[in-house]
């Protein structure tokens, strides 16, 4: 999968934090299920994970997510304890490679090509 989105996760503590983090999850992850081989694009859904601590305004406020079709984020919630430490990894993976390509895009754009 290739990403080339330059927008940086929000670091707001704001009423419309959650939104702002959907907001770039989606677009991070192309509206796409980022369970490895699927991809599917029909009507995707964020799983966040949850901050330590709440924001007063909006309750529980989120620090990042993964996009997940309908079924695998059925499988994740139905699993969570098991499936816990493989979406974990699986945004890491996605910000790493997100991060790379960033970069990338930068070295291309210093070089000239």
């Amino acid at each position: 999968m290739q990403r080339h989105n330059t927008m940086p996760p929000p670091q707001t503590n704001s009423s419309n934090q959650n939104e702002l983090l959907r907001a770039y999850v989606l677009e991070r992850d192309h509206i796409r299920c980022q369970w490895p081989g699927c991809g599917a694009t029909s009507r995707p859904e964020v799983l966040f994970i949850v901050e330590n601590g709440q924001n007063q305004e909006n309750g529980q406020r989120y620090q990042n997510g993964v996009t997940l079709c309908r079924k695998h984020l059925d499988t994740v919630m139905m699993h969570d304890k098991t499936f816990a430490p493989l979406i974990y990894d699986l945004i890491q993976l996605v910000e790493f490679e997100n991060e790379l390509n960033i970069t990338e895009k930068t070295f291309k754009g210093l070089l000239g090509e």
